[in-house]
């Protein structure tokens, strides 16, 4: 329950008992006053409570990418580039909700396997994983080694934590150890 459905449930409640309270223990022409205002404290702060609940909870998401705007673009599909920035093999994002990255080694099953990609050697089995939640994708560095880093659209890089994701739009770079992977 958000901090706003708490202060609404409160204050319907505070209205509940004004109604109460007058009309239990005023007696004098102030009473209908007291009750009818109670009454209508309550009605508004439970018709907002209401209301706020229908649009669901948002997950906590903790950003890593400097903003919190949306993001510039959907992601629909990851590229591997070689070093003149030309595609050597994708995969399609459409459909799924969580992609793992790293080296298929024959005793784990990665989703997007860059054991033949030039620079394999810095990528570990299970390096990072790609997750689709509240309508955008998130990597995470799975505590790797060589690290995950994201260069977003104006050029700046982060290098992430593991244990905090970041956010991703169409047009990033992820650096998985040295091998470079676009996001469009």
């Amino acid at each position: 329950m958000t901090n706003k459905r708490v202060v609404d449930l409160l204050l319907a409640l505070s209205g509940g008992a004004i109604a109460l309270v007058g009309y239990f223990y005023i007696e004098n022409e102030y009473r209908w006053l007291a009750v009818c205002a109670g009454l209508v404290l309550m009605g508004v702060f439970l018709v907002f409570l209401v209301r706020d609940g229908q649009a669901g909870p948002e997950p906590p998401v903790r950003m890593a990418d400097g903003g919190g705007g949306p993001p510039a673009g959907k992601v629909t599909e990851v590229v591997l580039l070689n070093e003149e920035d030309q595609p050597l093999a994708s995969w399609t994002l459409y459909g799924k909700t969580g992609m793992v990255i790293g080296r298929d080694s024959g005793e784990n099953q990665v989703n997007i396997n860059l054991a033949n990609s030039t620079y394999a050697s810095t990528v570990e089995v299970e390096h990072a994983v790609l997750n689709y939640a509240a309508g955008c994708w998130y990597v995470e560095d799975l505590s790797s080694k060589n690290g995950v880093s994201v260069q977003k659209a104006d050029k700046r890089k982060y290098k992430l934590a593991p244990g905090h994701p970041c956010r991703l739009a169409s047009g990033d770079i992820l650096y998985i150890g040295l091998v470079r992977l676009m996001l469009r």
